[in-house]
């Protein structure tokens, strides 16, 4: 009868009167509903462990058990099960850091009511002991699933500290059934979890399927250069039929390769966890209606970061292409397994190029938190144990990242036991003594090294590519898949494109702007105001002492105009063509409004020659007077070594001075790097001090990473 049961909801969530179910899946739904175990689910992509867990949580429910509570880690997977959790008859709410506390608010209470059958949470929502306390405890829930459960592990390959609080929280669950699913779980994995979901006197069953995708033409392919590849991408995309993602390590490369793409015809946008220019709710706006344009086929490509992965699904996607190489092979697998889902034919291409090392050497250095952030961190906390801090107050003390302060305060947060609490938005030491994990820290390090010259393997590798993959993923594929370019070479893309088409790629390189956008204050209020610019005394509001909008011609080492820029400030002499190209980019592209009419620099303490050479060869090429109007007062540390604005902007205070001011005048303000936008704001706020027009910020490149 729960078999009967079970197949009218499959069929009912699937939309399809005569659907069955996939190995491994009845088995799943009578592991949980049945016996009540506790249970791993190692399937491919596409399987549909979604439904599993639906179909679970109706029955449950039907039999009068508490709702189910999903642990997810990617906000586009809530957003897409909602939706799918009706077709089966489940309600399904959510509480995450994207919604407004109201929404958040709501839904805990629908939840507490009984009117939701099951609660989707991010796992951050664990370190909320509030959340624990009164919602998750209360309810007393009666299924809990744990998707992406390789995050749990230290050995997956997308490690989470989070997912490590479950194994304390089932210690209040001890008889509800669990289950954990994963796409991408090697048998060292599979074991950790095991350990980690293992309570006194029940096992813990492994379900594992065969992980290899038939439908999917494996590729790899080797380009050298970026325009290289966005001219391949040009070529190739449109002979694809279907749409599909397009995957960027960096979001600037993200959202550069979507604008080449459109610039060729293609419609195209990019996707980002973090959407450059958008605040919190727009970017949260953005990403729901970018993922339904790709759902609903109004674009050809959505070109996105990895935060565009796990949960993400649409099964028609036709290909699924890699502009720089993944980071393993593991996670290359998971990515790739978004396409062919529902359909014979997929394509999954992995090109490669030669900033891919560098790129990923930078993401294994930036993984954990460095020992001297750690130490300094608890002890500004142990001098506040009391009263607690705000991460806005830590970061007025700490020379770090924002972003690395607060990757910092979550991985102790998730350590046992744990050094660190929170307590609504305070942050308070505790009396556990710790260290950093450095042995841990290491193991990981090295492991994420050899998962990235696993992939240069696989890039290199002459066998079948799914084959490749399946191993790696400890799944035995017995024969080769017959489809990749490895097994069937007729059936590969061509590597080349027209030369022209080429060409196109390097021009688009070299005429790129980035946005240099203006502060609009320096601090939260008054207070902060005066404890950045105790000196020059600004107002928190700078109104009409901000600069213009100004321009970048280029990021900083990026292939064409950043390489030339980047060998310029080393050699302390920039190469004459990037002024030209500087200036190209004024009259052409940027064309300020009204235009400067004079230009004045920025004096640097290391490169005195630099900026003020290339400041005076740019105002003779616009015909334009370059004036010394600012002074370096002050000898300042470098800026770059500022990490956070608090420290940037007590830094800069009181350091220039400004002189021979054109009154009313519009200026071109000249530097040779832009990064967090401080300097430039400085400087343009003692010029309009002194009656200066309009401030049009200029730099050579952009340091600001992404």
């Amino acid at each position: 009868m729960n078999q009967h049961r079970a197949l009218e909801l499959l069929r009912k969530g699937v939309g399809i009167p005569t659907a069955s179910f996939h190995e491994h899946q009845w088995e799943s739904v009578d592991a949980i509903v049945n016996q009540r175990c506790r249970l791993i689910c190692v399937q491919r992509t596409g399987w549909g462990k979604s439904s599993v867990y639906f179909i679970s949580t109706k029955m449950l429910r039907e039999q009068g058990y508490g709702p189910t509570i999903i642990i997810s880690p990617l906000l586009a997977l809530m957003r897409n099960q909602i939706e799918s959790a009706a077709k089966y008859g489940v309600a399904l709410g959510t509480v995450n850091s994207s919604q407004s506390q109201d929404q958040n608010n709501v839904n805990k209470a629908r939840f507490l009511a009984g009117n939701l059958d099951a609660l989707i949470i991010a796992p951050e929502q664990l370190a909320n002991q509030e959340f624990i306390d009164n919602v998750l405890i209360p309810s007393n829930p009666g299924f809990f699933v744990i998707d992406e459960a390789h995050c749990i592990s230290d050995w997956g390959h997308d490690f989470r500290p989070d997912y490590r609080r479950i194994s304390r929280v089932f210690g209040n669950i001890a008889d509800t059934p669990v289950l954990a699913t994963t796409a991408t779980a090697t048998k060292r994995v599979v074991e950790d979890v095991v350990e980690q979901l293992h309570v006194e006197g029940q096992q813990v069953y492994l379900l594992r399927g065969q992980l290899t995708r038939e439908s999917i033409h494996l590729q790899n392919i080797h380009l050298d250069k970026r325009s290289k590849r966005l001219a391949w991408l040009a070529h190739t995309i449109p002979q694809i039929d279907g749409t599909g993602i397009v995957y960027a390590t960096t979001i600037n490369d993200a959202f550069l390769v979507a604008a080449w793409l459109r610039s060729c015809d293609i419609a195209a946008e990019g996707y980002a966890g973090s959407i450059p220019g958008l605040t919190k709710e727009e970017n949260t706006l953005k990403r729901e209606q970018l993922e339904q344009q790709l759902l609903n086929d109004e674009i050809k490509v959505l070109v996105s970061t990895s935060a565009l992965g796990m949960g993400f699904d649409k099964g028609n996607l036709t290909f699924v292409i890699h502009y720089q190489s993944a980071g393993s092979v593991v996670s290359y697998y998971q990515q790739v397994g978004r396409a062919g889902r529902s359909i014979n034919n997929a394509y999954g291409v992995l090109l490669s190029g030669d900033e891919d090392e560098e790129i990923q050497n930078y993401f294994i250095r930036e993984a954990f938190p460095k020992e001297e952030l750690v130490r300094d961190l608890l002890a500004l906390l142990e001098e506040d144990s009391c009263d607690g801090l705000k991460k806005a107050d830590l970061e007025a003390q700490l020379n770090f990242a924002p972003m690395k302060i607060e990757a910092a305060l979550k991985f102790l947060l998730a350590e046992y036991p744990t050094p660190i609490v929170k307590e609504g938005s305070l942050y308070k030491r505790t009396i556990n003594r710790y260290s950093l994990p450095t042995e841990m820290i290491q193991r990981l390090s090295n492991r994420k090294t050899g998962e990235w010259e696993e992939i240069q393997s696989y890039l290199r590798s002459e066998q079948c590519l799914m084959q490749v993959l399946a191993t790696a993923l400890d799944d035995s594929l017995t024969a080769p898949c017959g489809k990749c370019a490895n097994c069937d070479p007729d059936s590969a893309f061509d590597v080349k494109y027209p030369k022209e088409l080429g060409q196109q790629a390097v021009d688009f390189l070299g005429n790129t702007m980035i946005d240099i956008q203006p502060k609009k204050q320096v601090g939260n209020g008054r207070a902060q105001a005066q404890a950045r610019f105790p000196v020059y005394d600004f107002p928190f509001r700078l109104g009409d002492l901000a600069h213009e909008p100004g321009a970048a011609l280029c990021h900083w080492g990026e292939a064409g105009w950043g390489e030339i820029a980047v060998a310029g400030k080393r050699a302390h002499a920039f190469d004459p063509r990037l002024a030209d190209a500087c200036v190209a980019m004024i009259n052409n592209r940027w064309q300020p409004v009204p235009m400067p009419t004079w230009v004045a620099y920025v004096p640097s303490q290391n490169y005195p020659k630099l900026v003020k050479d290339f400041a005076k060869l740019i105002a003779k090429k616009l015909g334009l007077e370059c004036v010394e109007a600012v002074l370096k007062v002050e000898e300042t540390a470098p800026q770059k070594r500022m990490e956070n604005s608090d420290f940037r902007c007590k830094n800069l205070d009181g350091a220039f001075a400004v002189q021979n001011v054109r009154e009313g005048e519009p200026v071109l303000l000249i530097d040779d790097a832009s990064d967090s936008g401080w300097t430039f704001a400085v400087i343009a706020a003692l010029l309009r001090r002194e009656a200066c027009g309009p401030v049009f910020p200029m730099a050579a490149m952009s340091t600001k990473s992404n």
